[in-house]
């Protein structure tokens, strides 16, 4: 009797669920064969990845072979109420390394990604809602030894735990996707690469805020001699967020890796952040998730000593 191992899961012939589910993921990948429209076919994808799979919320990105730069560009995925929404006006850039991790991970023994984030929801391109710090997963899109694109999936909306078998059918999943859309990208409908190049000044601005996100929109203006104004707006227009925004969240980044060393005093954390005080902190926390910092401590949503992990925004 043969025993398959995908992942770290187990499937047994004896099993007759695990093949079951797997059986699942092979009929909706033949259900994704037989759509013409391959914007269609990549909606249902996400929409199958729910249904059959199991899982809650799911992004679908895809590498643009018309970049020179590794840009992943979304496609649809899962709103703040579980919902399909459309998600083509969000893209963001891979690292050239990250990329390199991502393809090899089938020869590596791993089938996917995981990270604990901060979880957001993209709602067109300058609105976001935040969800707390949660799992995330990345599950690597890859045919003839290229990344094709990515899946990312979480549970923010249940804040249920990671189910290894449903990651493990959503790997099988994404292969099966990643084989039908490759033939089909060169006549894909690419949205127009606008905003994809990002202006030196503003990669400036970025690479400051990286390393000390305490800085000011002023101090940041100045030292480009330009306006405040001008700073802010073109920052939005290239970025999809405000500078205040991009550089809360950075704060706030840096407070949950704090916590991550096992930092159990929330003034302290946040002042070693980079908060000016906890009220500060207090204030943007509670814009952010809803509720303050402390009744999600005692909830159990913020866990010091948790793995930290980078995923994209």
């Amino acid at each position: 009797m043969r025993h398959v191992m995908v992942g770290e899961v187990l499937l047994e012939p004896g099993r007759t669920g695990d093949w079951h589910a797997l059986g699942s993921v092979l009929a909706a990948a033949d259900e994704l064969a037989a759509e013409l429209d391959t914007d269609q076919m990549l909606r249902r994808a996400v929409e199958l990845s729910r249904e059959r799979i199991g899982l809650e919320r799911v992004g679908l990105y895809l590498r643009d072979p018309r970049s020179e730069r590794l840009i992943l560009r979304g496609t649809w995925g899962t709103g703040s109420d579980g919902e399909t929404v459309d998600e083509h006006a969000i893209h963001h850039e891979c690292d050239p390394r990250d990329c390199e991790l991502l393809c090899g991970l089938q020869q590596s023994g791993a089938l996917w990604q995981r990270h604990e984030r901060l979880l957001y929801c993209g709602e067109g391109s300058t609105r976001n809602t935040a969800f707390g710090v949660g799992w995330l997963v990345v599950t690597p899109l890859v045919a003839a030894r290229e990344l094709v694109g990515v899946m990312y999936n979480d549970s923010a909306l249940s804040r249920a735990r990671l189910d290894e078998s449903k990651q493990a059918r959503a790997a099988v999943f994404c292969s099966l996707l990643a084989g039908l859309f490759l033939p089909r990208r060169a006549r894909f409908n690419w949205p127009r690469p606008t905003g994809t190049q990002r202006s030196p000044w503003v990669k400036g601005v970025v690479r400051a805020l990286e390393e000390d996100p305490r800085r000011s929109g002023e101090s940041l203006a100045r030292q480009l001699s330009i306006s405040p104004g001008y700073l802010a707006r073109s920052f939005k227009a290239e970025m999809g967020v405000s500078l205040v925004e991009y550089r809360n969240r950075r704060l706030m980044d840096r407070f949950f890796c704090v916590l991550t060393q096992g930092q159990n005093n929330l003034l302290e954390a946040a002042l070693e952040a980079g908060f000016g005080s906890y009220t500060q902190f207090h204030r943007v926390y509670r814009r952010m998730f809803g509720q303050s910092p402390r009744a999600h401590l005692d909830a159990g949503a913020l866990e010091p000593g948790a793995r930290p992990g980078v995923a994209p925004q």
